[in-house]
């Protein structure tokens, strides 16, 4: 069994992470107040949703570590980099599922234009990447399950606050906004905040590559301590 088969099936068996993506969404986007023009929250709090999703996700990996079986698996012939690409890859495709299945339903129960649905599902998977990377790098820094998840839920609320999911980038002051810039969510919110019209659409395009920077980044420090 290769990695990637044995990271989906294990994944799999991830209930309560795994309904929370799928209810979460389906259960939204009926609610047409979240998905207009003019306030499009549901974007932003599926968004919330996709970084605990990827969190309890890339936690198994933390499993392995702390379990010893990370050692068992590299007595075969596997790499670190094998381990980990196939591990991350499952992962973000797992979380990309209900995110295809969220923006088709979407685009067809609202109308959504082509240019503007392409433009989400780009942003989409660019953010689940991140934040699969940004869980490596936590999870990484961390020997206690216990301790990750705790200070995890306490910092990826402030990300929130500070990236605009709770209250929009705009009506934050603007030392807030600085904070928040360096987080992965505030990148997010600016690139919905383009895509649903409410500022010049050039921004949009800055917020992706910002999100694959972060996601370089965290791939780098996560990959370089996870195993330590």
């Amino acid at each position: 069994m290769t990695i990637f088969r044995f990271a989906l099936l294990r994944s799999m068996r991830q209930k309560v992470t795994l309904g929370l993506l799928c209810i979460a969404p389906l259960a939204m986007i009926f609610i047409e107040q979240l998905w207009s023009p003019e306030y499009g929250t549901g974007f932003l709090f599926y968004g919330l949703v996709v970084m605990f999703a990827a969190f309890s996700l890339v936690r198994l990996t933390m499993t392995d570590r702390v379990s010893g079986t990370i050692v068992r698996i590299f007595a075969a012939p596997v790499t670190t980099i094998q381990y980990l690409a196939q591990n991350l890859l499952a992962f973000w495709l797992i979380l990309n599922v209900p995110t295809l299945l969220m923006i088709g339903i979407g685009s067809i129960r609202y109308g959504w234009e082509v240019n503007r649905t392409a433009l989400l599902l780009l942003c989409y998977l660019v953010f689940n990447a991140a934040a699969i990377t940004l869980s490596l790098a936590w999870n990484a820094m961390f020997h206690s399950k216990v301790m990750a998840d705790t200070i995890f839920s306490v910092v990826v609320s402030f990300m929130a606050l500070l990236g605009g999911v709770f209250i929009p980038l705009p009506m934050l002051p603007d030392f807030l906004q600085k904070i928040g810039m360096a987080t992965p969510l505030y990148w997010f919110s600016n690139a919905i905040t383009r895509i649903q019209g409410q500022e010049a659409a050039e921004g949009y395009w800055s917020s992706i590559l910002i999100m694959l920077l972060f996601s370089a980044a965290f791939l780098l420090f996560g990959g370089k301590r996870r195993l330590e």
